[in-house]
């Protein structure tokens, strides 16, 4: 298993209500699920580890950026 130290986030979050604003995220609950990620996670791999982020947070990992420690 690697250690990974994720920097940089982002999540894909587009079709979230399906473009109604009352059933979308606002800016600052999407900003808290994305730092929410902001941590250290052990995975195999890349793919592995963006599997783990979405299985916690419940949405696809669309960008990221990581740290091996």
């Amino acid at each position: 298993m690697i250690n990974y130290i994720v920097t940089e986030i982002e999540l894909y979050l587009s079709e979230v209500g399906d473009g109604d604003p009352e059933l979308q995220y606002t800016p600052k609950e999407e900003s808290e699920m994305h730092n929410r990620c902001l941590r250290r996670w052990r995975a195999k791999d890349e793919r592995d580890l963006k599997n783990k982020i979405e299985k916690f947070i419940g949405y696809p990992v669309e960008y990221i950026k990581y740290k091996i420690k």
